[in-house]
């Protein structure tokens, strides 16, 4: 298996940093401050870090399940 290093070369595409850019930025909008239209509640800051530390876990656990021979 080759070595996998899932944030290599991550910056390099504007067009990739600019959709991921865009796509937390509109997520806090809707999340803290579109809560009627959204059907959202703001969330509290340990909240937030929870869903941060959940979110950052997809790519790690995805590159260890592909190490699994099958």
């Amino acid at each position: 298996m080759e070595e996998i290093d899932v944030f290599k070369g991550i910056l390099d595409n504007y067009v990739f940093v600019v959709v991921i850019g865009a796509t937390v930025f509109f997520q806090i909008i809707i999340i803290e401050f579109l809560g009627t239209f959204a059907s959202t509640t703001p969330l509290t800051i340990v909240q937030w870090i929870f869903s941060i530390i959940i979110g950052f876990l997809g790519m790690p656990i995805a590159a260890g399940l592909k190490m699994i021979p099958v």
